[in-house]
């Protein structure tokens, strides 16, 4: 197949019941809450305050593990504006093997860059195979946002994760489900991007065949490519995650991250228990204070206005391992589906 999904008609959304939400945590930890807040990371930075975007970042190949021999053959625009994340699939095989991944991603790439498409680079900025491998996919996109390209057009203002295989025949599996998840986590968190179900942003279309250059979108934050294009993208097995099992999943993950930051950033320091020797005390020594995460990198783009601020809990977040309860979830979602 061709590693683009060809264009079709689009199907209404479809029925899904909100599954039981997860329990966040009993207790309050000495008052304070956690805000899952659309201030980019950079501008968290500048502030002197931490962020969660390291510990939320999943293990990438990079795009030199399939590519490094394939050039890029046009020009790559950085996306500076970075609003929402967009769902793809491959529109490819279902059952490959592990080996026969990088063959795949190397046949998208000569697909994309042919003389059909005329990209200058694979179309998406990851990939997450049905193993849970995830893959830097377009140059430069584990650096900071790249502008990816889209069959039907590109709106613009998101990054694009793309499933490899067919979701209109199958779901995607449990791997590539919870890899997803936690990229998607990442990127929202590295983007300032508020993931709870339900949140959207309102933005101006750059052009595609759904939404024509200077029309105002308003989309959800994790969004499929039927949302933007006229297209069955990402199969109905994928998008039917969308609206809610994957949203909650993703921000229990950054919740239980910021979580276990404050933990660490809040702990008391220890002082040493003077010495005595004869009557001479020596001056109490303090102990070294727990260290902050670090900070993200620089170059990173802020999300749209109008999303709404998200307050939880932080109390009892990680003893509930949320990221655990999250992926189960999904598994029973597909589960059902199937």
């Amino acid at each position: 197949m061709n590693g683009e999904d060809e264009p079709g008609v689009r199907p209404g959304p479809p029925t899904m019941s909100r599954r039981t939400a997860l329990g966040l945590g009993a207790a309050v930890l000495a008052g304070a809450t956690l805000g899952l807040d659309p201030v980019p990371a950079s501008a968290r930075a500048a502030a002197g305050t931490t962020s969660a975007i390291d510990g939320l970042r999943p293990a990438i190949n990079p795009r030199e593990a399939w590519g490094a021999d394939l050039p890029v053959v046009g020009p790559i625009l950085a996306e500076e504006d970075v609003r929402f994340l967009l769902v793809h699939h491959t529109a490819s095989a279902n059952d490959y093997g592990p080996d026969e991944v990088v063959g795949q991603i190397r046949d998208f790439y000569a697909f994309h860059t042919g003389p059909e498409k005329g990209w200058p680079d694979v179309a998406y900025n990851f990939f997450v195979d049905r193993f849970g491998g995830i893959w830097e996919a377009r140059a430069g996109s584990l650096a900071g946002p790249v502008r990816g390209d889209a069959t039907g057009g590109s709106q613009g203002h998101a990054l694009l994760c793309s499933l490899i295989g067919d979701h209109s025949q199958v779901p995607p599996s449990d791997a590539a489900r919870d890899s997803l998840a936690q990229l998607l986590a990442w990127l929202g968190e590295w983007h300032g991007i508020d993931t709870e179900p339900g949140a959207t942003v309102s933005f101006v279309s750059r052009g595609s065949n759904r939404w024509p250059e200077g029309s105002a979108v308003t989309a959800a934050t994790i969004s499929g490519h039927r949302d933007m294009s006229q297209t069955s993208c990402p199969g109905d097995f994928a998008y039917d995650l969308l609206a809610v099992d994957l949203p909650r999943a993703v921000t229990d993950l950054r919740l239980e991250a910021r979580a276990s930051l404050a933990s660490t950033t809040t702990a008391a320091p220890t002082t040493a228990v003077p010495a005595t020797v004869a009557s001479t005390t020596t001056a109490p020594t303090t102990g070294p204070q727990p260290s902050a995460a670090e900070d993200a990198a620089a170059g990173e783009s802020g999300a749209g206005s109008g999303v709404d601020r998200l307050n939880v809990a932080v109390g009892g977040l990680a003893a509930l391992g949320a990221a655990g309860l999250a992926a189960a979830a999904l598994r029973n979602r597909g589960r059902a589906r199937g």
